[in-house]
């Protein structure tokens, strides 16, 4: 069977307690040993015994960087795919056994995604992009499906390393948020499909549903940051990522009763030519 390296990002909570952790290898324990935990807290946790490896980043070098990191440890270590994951995700029981036997049956592809449900039954996804951003659907696209009609998020992608290095691996300043959509618009560069699982469906804790005020202030941020240090090859680059960004500035702006976000809008570097 093709080796497969798991790598964890964690922001802030221990590896054993977070509910991709302790779904996707329960049951599962013995792939531990092919597990890259990349710890972006400000403080270290202590790593479940009998991992491959693990890294504290207090800097918190985002998603990025530790995809980028495992994928160096993978192709070190003669590992032949990524499962890249983060901290929010509930997977099957199955989930595993699910991704083997598409390695297996699928050898064409170097892409895997599963389907991800978020907020009761829409879909997170795999989803069409539109304007540099994904919108919450309420079916999805399974098979072989072409980059141009949907494109999937970060957690539960299995990707074969030799792919991931070719596209050159994720831009590292777009840290988060953007993170997925500027790896798959260099991904399509050299691959025009991918395989969706019909047969496993994620559960996402989508950040986008948070209500507190301070926490939605701060990760909004964030989403700034990242959008401003996203990189633009022409004008509509620039326009998408304005519009996109608009929107939910306006959003926040009329439903929290302040300018605070306008500010940071402004402030961002997003609109410039």
């Amino acid at each position: 069977m093709p080796s497969v390296l798991y790598i964890l990002v964690i922001y802030g909570r221990e590896a054993a307690d977070v509910e991709t952790m302790r779904t996707l290898f329960a049951g599962h324990e013995e792939r531990l040993r092919h597990l890259f935990i990349y710890d972006n807290s400000l403080l270290p946790h202590t790593p479940p015994q009998g991992v491959a490896r693990y890294v504290h980043d207090p800097s918190n070098g985002g998603l990025g960087r530790a995809y980028n990191t495992a994928c160096s440890y993978a192709e070190a270590e003669g590992y032949e795919w990524l499962l890249l994951l983060d901290q929010d995700t509930t997977f099957p029981a199955d989930a595993i056994d699910k991704y083997e036997r598409a390695i297996a049956t699928h050898p064409e592809t170097n892409m895997i995604a599963p389907r991800h449900m978020v907020n009761g039954d829409k879909y997170l996804s795999p989803t069409r992009y539109r304007m540099k951003t994904s919108h919450l659907q309420d079916s999805t696209l399974t098979g072989t499906v072409a980059f141009k009609d949907a494109c999937p998020i970060n957690s539960g992608l299995l990707v074969s390393v030799k792919s991931f290095i070719q596209a050159g691996g994720y831009d590292e300043p777009v840290w988060l948020d953007f993170s997925d959509i500027r790896f798959i618009e260099k991904y399509r560069k050299h691959y025009n499909t991918f395989y969706v699982m019909p047969d496993l469906i994620c559960r996402q804790n989508y950040s986008g549903l948070d209500t507190d005020p301070e926490k939605v202030y701060r990760r909004f941020c964030i989403y700034l940051q990242c959008a401003a240090a996203f990189p633009r090859d022409s004008w509509t680059d620039t326009l998408a990522l304005t519009i996109t960004t608009l929107r939910p500035t306006l959003s926040h702006t009329i439903r929290q009763r302040t300018l605070c976000y306008l500010k940071a809008y402004f402030k961002s570097g997003i609109v410039h030519c």
